[in-house]
């Protein structure tokens, strides 16, 4: 049993929730880990100071959130699928007139031959190669191409440079791993569910940092340095969920403050090239302090689960055979299609499809949601709808109720002190009329 005792002293909730809340908090921080056997009832009610009633209508709540889970006679236990994974592994995703825009994802094409086409130009010879362990040459190979499409970004990066990971997510959990004496880092207070994953998984603690409408702000970023931060996730553009992407002037100000207090930067940038005329990634402005990390799934094909993490020359040592050192796996088929693509311009071109029907679905927003306090950039894959203090859970259930999926900033929070909203993923829908009809149904719903 895990002895863990929440501080309810600086909470204004009414103690179940307080507990329940806690209980999150500490799943986030990695202070409960999946597998972790809560207290008894009693014992925590006797810990506390409360009734027995307050813990289990708690852990009723932490289980609706589906935070833990208990079996009669073996006590009440930590899941692991704290609310932003369940957003992913809905039981029972509604189905009939629903909606879903909760997936951040590419628009779908209804039919994609490109593909087909590459698996027929695949020789019986190179087929089978494909089926064995890929060999020095085939990741220098991969390495190469990933070079010649991050020059498209502005980051320059020889191939030894590159690791090859299994999608932006390895990339992710591997650049963590290895900053295991950092325990606290750096990020804005809405992210993106995968770095809540990898920070429980690897036990850091998230900082949460005020931003606005570039991103972080500098004098949160240096007030969180000056606090001890020393490693720091930040994605400037395109921000998942606020879409928000920082000037040039703010990059440059935040590499500034990250060279005074000697910060190692890991930047996830993978809506980079999705922009006609983004500013130059951080990696471009401090190439010595930045780990840059993309992918194709959110640009070329959504099952392309292909990824690229810049290591500088200082820190490479400590990512030496990082795809060794997880239970990730880089499929050989996906690297050797993704460099398929990346050498033909196949790639390239799925890339300005997606620029061009994600513009056409932001002109459906801008129709639709006039009048909403929402925002966007053309060429994003999700838009951003404010609402008042306390109101994006219960917005959420109501667009449930209609018939649409849409994410509440609970999901992303760092902490509580976060702005309200929900995450409308444009391109979830699986065409323009039906994301039309989604954006009708939640404009309805006014604020």
């Amino acid at each position: 049993m895990t002895i863990w005792l929440p501080d309810l002293s600086a909470s204004k909730q009414p103690a179940y929730l307080a507990i329940a809340d806690a209980i999150a908090d500490a799943i986030r921080q990695g202070r409960l880990r999946p597998g972790d056997r809560l207290p008894t009832h009693r014992l925590l009610a006797d810990l506390l100071g409360v009734n027995v009633s307050t813990v289990t209508r708690a852990y009723h709540e932490a289980a609706r959130r589906r935070l833990l889970g208990g079996e009669v006679g073996r006590g009440t236990y930590v899941l692991g699928v704290a609310s932003e994974a369940a957003l992913f592994a809905l039981e029972q995703r509604p189905q009939g007139g629903v909606i879903d825009l909760s997936p951040n994802t590419p628009p779908a094409l209804l039919r994609d031959p490109d593909l087909g086409e590459a698996l027929r130009g695949i020789d019986d010879h190179e087929a089978a190669r494909l089926l064995h362990y890929p060999t020095t040459g085939d990741a220098l190979q991969h390495a190469r191409a990933a070079a010649g499409w991050l020059q498209r970004r502005g980051v320059a990066a020889e191939p030894d440079a590159i690791v090859v990971c299994a999608g932006a997510q390895h990339a992710v959990d591997s650049a963590l791993g290895a900053f295991q004496e950092i325990e606290e880092i750096g990020c804005e207070p809405l992210v993106y569910p995968g770095l809540k994953a990898a920070a429980r998984r690897w036990r850091r603690r998230l900082h949460a940092m005020t931003m606005d409408g570039e991103g972080v702000t500098p004098g949160a970023f240096d007030a969180a340095c000056r606090a001890g931060v020393r490693l720091a996730v930040l994605s400037p553009t395109l921000h998942n969920p606020t879409t928000a992407t920082m000037s040039l002037e703010r990059r440059q100000r935040i590499v500034e403050i990250a060279r005074r207090h000697d910060v190692i930067l890991i930047e996830e940038d993978v809506y980079g090239l999705l922009p006609e005329h983004a500013p130059p990634p951080l990696a471009a402005l401090a190439p010595d302090r930045v780990l840059y990390l993309t992918g194709l799934s959110k640009t070329v094909a959504p099952g392309l689960r292909v990824g690229y993490l810049v290591v500088p020359p200082r820190l490479r040592d400590r990512l030496r055979d990082a795809s060794h050192h997880t239970a990730w796996y880089v499929s050989p088929i996906s690297a050797a299609l993704a460099t398929r693509w990346l050498a033909d311009g196949t790639a390239w071109r799925r890339l300005l499809a997606q620029r061009r029907e994600l513009a056409a679905r932001h002109r459906l927003c801008t129709r639709h949601l006039e009048g909403c306090a929402w925002r966007g950039e053309p060429h994003c894959p999700h838009v951003w709808l404010d609402l008042p203090p306390g109101r994006s859970a219960a917005f959420a259930k109501r667009a449930m109720a209609a018939g649409v999926v849409v994410v509440p900033s609970g999901v992303f929070a760092v902490g509580r002190a976060c702005e309200e909203g929900v995450r409308i993923s444009v391109g979830a829908a699986t065409d323009r009329a039906s994301l039309a009809e989604a954006l009708a149904r939640l404009a309805a719903l006014g604020a």
